[in-house]
């Protein structure tokens, strides 16, 4: 309960930090967990196109390289962000795809192709904590949210998976009116039904 009357900003920095301080071999291993988790749900197995973040090492996000790998070699349609000029675009993720990396920033493809398509049936999503709701806390950017409105808008509602490790659980994450709810949150522990919770 040591997290309920914080700021998202707060939660951010403590949360970050407390992931940052992972060693690598609980990252792996429970990365490992989390991916065999988002790999076993049906509404992914019936996808044919998905979007999935990079993770990236530094800041010890739940690792998608063996995900986004499995999904390509499955002949899914895959998909990645890329930011430009604060605008999160989509480029195209192909098997064995090479990559740009920064201390500060999400990987880049190399080469990088982008790509118009939009009709995303499943949406993976980085975030720095969570609750059973569906609230989210992010990077503070806005690129996710910014990203769903512009689907949504298009009549696009792909279901928004966020990928966690449990000890990013809080229990109740300040929202507001921009946010965009997850539908299900995987960690190495279990999958939450954020829809559920929100009734």
């Amino acid at each position: 309960m040591e997290f309920a009357i914080e700021s998202k900003p707060e939660l951010r920095k403590r949360l970050l930090a407390r992931r940052r301080a992972m060693t690598l071999e609980r990252w792996l291993s429970d990365s490992e967990k989390i991916q065999a988790h988002a790999a076993s749900l049906p509404k992914l197995r019936e996808a044919a196109r998905v979007h999935c973040y990079v993770s990236m090492e530094h800041d010890r996000e739940a690792r998608t390289l063996e995900l986004l790998e499995k999904l390509a070699l499955e002949g899914k349609a895959v998909y990645m962000p890329y930011i430009e000029q604060g605008i999160m675009k989509t480029s195209i993720y192909h098997s064995a795809q090479k990559f740009r990396i920064s201390v500060s920033a999400p990987p880049t493809p190399e080469p990088l192709v982008l790509s118009g398509e939009e009709r995303f049936e499943v949406v993976f999503v980085p975030l720095t904590g969570f609750d059973r709701r569906g609230g989210r806390i992010g990077f503070g950017k806005g690129w996710y949210d910014r990203f769903f409105s512009r689907l949504s808008g298009h009549g696009i509602h792909p279901v928004k998976i966020g990928l966690a490790f449990s000890f990013q659980e809080v229990p109740s994450v300040p929202c507001d009116p921009w946010d965009e709810p997850l539908d299900m949150v995987v960690t190495e522990n279990e999958i939450i039904n954020c829809q559920y919770n929100s009734k």
